[in-house]
């Protein structure tokens, strides 16, 4: 079997399948995927290539940061594709307990564990015919991977308990936040599922890359919500706003803003940017120390031999959350389903402060 393709059921006469779909869809038989929105340069790119890609069946990697819409564009590529009629299943790898995995990707017999009363239908089996989208799928661990791998070699799965194997027609999507390779790089991803999931990478791109975008991502959050505009000024003060939250964190600034509108007109001051009378101060980063040296928070109001902190508590507290996780998600090598075990939090967890924190991995 190529290494390139998991199913090659769906590429025979791509044009007579994407026919049916469109009169299906016509009907009202098939929903419409959520559209990507926007009309910049990069998103037309987007579209395009998405366009392309959904006419083959071979594996697709999607790469972008978190709250940027992955999903989405895994969405887009099954809507377009010859599997649109059969299941989009999609799973965030990250939030499955480790010992529940195999049951939850595979099915389980029953008595196959304790409190498995029951036979149960796997993710793979769920997805049969139509599409996987293995979101967060770097934070799977290697024992994961290595079961994965062989599904993908095989096209069959055994069911947790099970004696026999069953044929699966799947269509694999993964996510990742960084891209695949640098989990290779660091050793967490293994190299052989690297090169069965990563057959065609496809970038989604961030909010700062596309601010153009900015004007119609606003009206399609609001348009169904009791809006009566955005002041002149609102559109200036988003574009001058990194979003490390991407479309995610604009849809919650606008959510928040409309709860504070007058008269139904978002305004600036209701927006609460950082920096722009958010109220949080900045979190600055650790003052580098000599070697063997007490590690110091370098934090407004303290004292440099360590007297008692002239500052909020909940600042000083701020600081010291944010440090803990920047640590150990550099001894983790940003690896956070490790990170997240070592501070005994869960990965969801993990992820919600990495945003409230405005951590960014390191790009390669």
């Amino acid at each position: 079997m190529p290494s390139h393709s998991f199913s090659h059921s769906a590429t025979a006469s791509a044009s007579a399948p994407s026919l049916a779909i469109a009169e299906k869809r016509a009907t009202g038989a098939l929903p419409f995927a959520p559209p990507l929105v926007g009309d910049s340069a990069v998103m037309q790119a987007l579209r395009a290539q998405i366009g392309r890609i959904a006419r083959c069946a071979a594996p697709v990697a999607i790469r972008g940061e978190s709250g940027s819409g992955k999903e989405l564009v895994a969405r887009a590529i099954h809507a377009q594709g010859a599997r649109a009629a059969c299941p989009f299943i999609a799973v965030n790898c990250g939030a499955i307990p480790e010992a529940l995995m195999e049951a939850e990707f595979f099915g389980c017999r029953p008595g196959a564990y304790t409190g498995a009363a029951h036979e149960r239908q796997g993710l793979f089996q769920a997805a049969h015919g139509g599409s996987l989208l293995l979101d967060e799928v770097d934070d799977l661990p290697l024992s994961m991977q290595v079961k994965l791998l062989r599904v993908l070699q095989e096209r069959r799965v055994r069911k947790l308990g099970g004696s026999r194997d069953e044929a699966v027609d799947v269509r694999i999507l993964c996510a990742s936040q960084q891209g695949l390779a640098r989990g290779v790089a660091a050793g967490t991803f293994r190299q052989d599922l690297f090169y069965r999931l990563n057959v065609i990478e496809l970038a989604v791109p961030a909010l700062r890359e596309r601010l153009a975008d900015l004007g119609v991502l606003c009206e399609a959050i609001l348009a169904p919500r009791q809006v009566a505009g955005l002041a002149p000024a609102v559109l200036a003060a988003l574009g001058a706003y990194a979003f490390p939250g991407n479309v995610r964190e604009l849809e919650n600034v606008l959510e928040r803003a409309l709860a504070f509108a007058d008269g139904g007109v978002i305004s600036v001051d209701g927006l609460g940017l950082p920096g722009e009378g958010a109220g949080l101060a900045p979190v600055l980063p650790l003052r580098a120390s000599a070697p063997g040296a007490e590690r110091q928070l370098s934090l407004p109001g303290m004292q440099v031999h360590g007297e008692a902190a002239a500052m909020p508590l909940a600042l000083y507290l701020r600081q010291a959350e944010r440090d803990m996780i920047v640590l150990a998600l550099a001894q983790a090598r940003y690896h956070r389903a490790r990170a997240a075990r070592q501070l005994g939090i869960s990965v969801r967890q993990l992820r919600y402060k990495m945003q409230k924190l405005t951590i960014q991995e390191p790009r390669p």
